[in-house]
């Protein structure tokens, strides 16, 4: 018995040797890049930047139609988020594997957090949506016009922090805002009681939050930081550098997912808004039909609608950097490369937007 178990193990090793022999090292490297790839990671969460509103569509419209799914991703939650910086500390922690958040809130971030930085997959607001909101009767109609004047907005609100963007750029440096630090919660009700001449933020929320307090469209007034020549980058998926590199057919398809639900958006955003009314019962459709206008207005821009979605240019990415670096007064100025990729994009072919809706 012993000899014939020590037969078998000689034929064992020499027909282990004889098939070592005949396995190359390029099939050992496509093998372990299979296992690899194999070993990424499907299921995700996402944060958004604020409560679920109509601006979030895209998400949920992508969600429902399938579209993570047929990307071969899973995503196990769409949850609301609590402002630009905390959804940026989440996906930094991993407690989410993306986030939506405004660019130069992510620049920032990186800059604070080097360790742990983030970078923008996909953009989703071709313009910044910072901009300040006041009434039309004030006869505020230039960045001048706010010297002096009481604006909701205090620090730790993106539009106090980069107010110095949309001064400079204006060649309206020396004006000196008057800012009431309240929580954005507050702005509507101290606007509609005159408490404050204006209020700072982003137009998709403070618009329709006006709206909310009785104001007309016409009543209001909004000078947009686009308008007077800080045209950045706005709204853009992110997720940690070294989970995108570590999980790229993930991060394509997320990506996938959501341009393929912003371009449904687009398409019909009343039936996009019927989704998410049949989620949310309380919601207001005609305050979050104007949401959603001012989103899809920042998303599908004529550079959008000439270029494609997420077609970020090298000249604008680099302004939203030296903004940021000059409103916060940052040490260094980002690479690029560590801002954005278009390494996870789909072809430009499924990146082109709709028509629009006559709704």
């Amino acid at each position: 018995m012993v000899g014939g178990r020590t037969r078998g193990n000689a034929w064992i090793h020499l027909a282990s040797g004889a098939l070592g022999r005949l396995i190359s090292p390029a099939f050992v490297v496509v093998a372990l890049g299979t296992i690899a790839a194999h070993a990424e990671v499907k299921n995700v969460k996402i944060s958004l930047d604020w409560i679920i509103q109509g601006t979030h569509a895209p998400f949920f419209v992508a969600q429902d139609k399938g579209y993570f799914k047929a990307a071969g991703v899973t995503v196990d939650a769409i949850d609301k988020g609590a402002g630009a910086t905390n959804v940026a500390v989440t996906v930094a922690s991993g407690a989410y594997q993306f986030g939506w958040v405004d660019m130069p809130s992510m620049i920032l971030f990186n800059a604070k957090n080097p360790t742990t930085p983030l970078i923008a997959v996909y953009v989703s607001f071709d313009e910044t949506p910072l901009a300040f909101i006041t009434r039309r009767s004030a006869g505020i109609r230039k960045p001048a016009d706010l010297d002096g004047k009481k604006i909701a907005g205090g620090p730790g609100i993106a539009v106090h922090d980069t107010a110095s963007i949309f001064f400079k750029a204006a060649h309206a440096e020396n004006v000196k805002v008057n800012w009431v630090s309240v929580q954005p919660q507050l702005f509507g009700a101290m606007f509609k009681r005159g408490e404050v001449d204006g209020t700072g933020g982003f137009t998709n929320s403070n618009i329709p939050a006006m709206l909310e307090m009785g104001f007309a469209m016409d009543d209001l007034f909004v000078l947009k930081y686009s308008d007077f020549g800080a045209d950045m980058y706005g709204v853009a998926l992110a997720t940690r550098k070294k989970f995108a590199d570590e999980n790229p057919e993930t991060t394509r398809g997320v990506v996938k997912a959501l341009n393929q639900g912003t371009k449904d958006t687009i398409a019909d955003p009343q039936k996009a808004l019927a989704l998410l009314k049949s989620q949310d019962a309380m919601m207001k459709t005609d305050i979050e039909k104007i949401r959603l206008g001012i989103a899809l207005e920042l998303t599908d821009t004529p550079h959008v609608a000439q270029f494609g979605l997420s077609s970020v240019t090298a000249e604008k990415l680099k302004l939203t950097i030296d903004d940021v670096v000059s409103a916060y007064g940052l040490p260094n100025s980002p690479d690029p490369s560590s801002v954005y990729t278009d390494r996870y994009l789909p072809p430009l072919a499924e990146r082109m937007p709709p028509p629009k809706s006559a709704n």
